[in-house]
């Protein structure tokens, strides 16, 4: 019985450590790629296409790298939508379809967003 307690007071405390550095390192990603998707827009709307490309090859190859890493702890419906809405801001760029830039860039900063708040230290995510 005391080493299951003392296995337990161990254990707690790295569980809910290692959930809040990932919590935190979930939600400075989502804020870091969302505000490069936020830049892309800004410059679409401004007519720049070429800046905007720019900035969401950074925002993809900088997913690329951090994919496979993010989907040790996220569900991957979620990861996968993301690249699903970032492959759709990248096709629609390329077309330089404004419109479809848009659509698929709100659903892309939806889906970042998203991955916080499930990654989020919270009852609902816990129960």
């Amino acid at each position: 019985m005391g080493k299951k307690i003392v296995l337990v007071a161990i254990t707690l405390p790295i569980l809910i450590i290692a959930g809040f550095l990932s919590m935190w390192f979930t939600q400075g990603l989502s804020e870091e790629y969302c505000q490069l998707t936020r830049q892309a827009e800004e410059r679409v709307q401004a007519g720049d296409f070429a800046a905007a490309q720019q900035t969401l090859t950074e925002l993809a190859t900088k997913w690329d790298k951090m994919e496979p890493l993010l989907q040790m702890w996220i569900c991957h419906a979620d990861t996968d939508g993301v690249a699903a809405h970032l492959r759709g801001a990248q096709a629609g760029l390329m077309a330089r379809d404004t419109a479809a830039f848009l659509l698929e860039s709100a659903a892309l900063t939806e889906a970042l967003e998203h991955l916080h708040h499930r990654d989020a230290l919270t009852w609902s995510n816990l129960l």
